[in-house]
């Protein structure tokens, strides 16, 4: 009896252990009606640093501009703080190359945005964009009562790059999910979603030698550790 006893708190403890572990990594947000998310979502949720950071402004030409930065998850966007101490976005134009913010650097490209440095390869970078998606709002009930989260639908929502404020087009709870995306850079400063047939296509001349790590290895392409690995592999076959 005193051995079952053992073995019920040992179960009761990895069952405790495992559901703290998933409080901590939950990535989704609800906010209710009327509240602003960035009063409702945790700052580190939204920003990078829990503070703005050095950094600066480089451009295609070498030039740059110092000043604070951080990185906006919420509105996938990098901010600065200017004279006046108001916090403002910086404006993508084709000339902007990058940001340094504290110790990250964010790459830029008008297509997909800004994305951060993860690891450096010989003729290649691997980033990735962190961003708080919206993913959905909730019908309103009879009640004027949201009705849960298993009736969540899309609905038109005003998210501005330059604003800090959401205009919502109807009443209910809004969700937002945290989504890391990873890309591949080339020396173009071109950006490609990291997967298999971009993979191959940029290392075209090793398409044969990579499929055949891949099948081996059983990677997952979605996990930042398993990318370095393969990375760190297809520049072995270019060295």
């Amino acid at each position: 009896m005193e051995t079952t006893g053992k073995y019920i708190i040992m179960i009761l403890l990895l069952c405790g252990g495992s559901f703290a572990q998933a409080q901590q990594t939950a990535t989704t947000f609800r906010v209710k009606a009327g509240e602003e998310p960035m009063k409702v979502i945790p700052v580190e949720h939204q920003y990078r640093y829990p503070l703005f950071q050095k950094g600066k402004v480089v451009y295609m030409n070498g030039s740059f501009t110092a000043a604070t930065f951080n990185y906006n998850n919420l509105l996938g966007e990098v901010q600065f703080i200017n004279s006046k101490g108001d916090t403002m976005a910086i404006a993508g134009e084709p000339a902007l190359y990058s940001v340094l913010v504290g110790e990250s650097e964010y790459l830029y490209n008008q297509e997909e945005g800004f994305l951060e440095v993860v690891k450096e390869f010989d003729e290649m970078k691997l980033g990735k964009r962190k961003k708080l998606e919206f993913a959905g709002a909730d019908k309103v009930g009879a009640y004027g009562q949201s009705s849960g989260a298993s009736s969540i639908r899309n609905t038109s929502t005003i998210i501005s790059n330059n604003s800090q404020r959401y205009s919502l087009a109807q009443k209910g709870d809004v969700v937002f999910s945290e989504k890391l995306t990873y890309f591949l850079v080339d020396e173009r400063n071109q950006f490609h979603r990291a997967n298999k047939p971009n993979i191959l296509k940029l290392f075209s001349k090793h398409r044969k030698a990579i499929s055949s790590y891949l099948k081996e290895h059983s990677l997952n392409l979605d996990k930042e550790e398993d990318l370095v690995k393969l990375l760190q592999f297809c520049t072995t076959l270019n060295a």
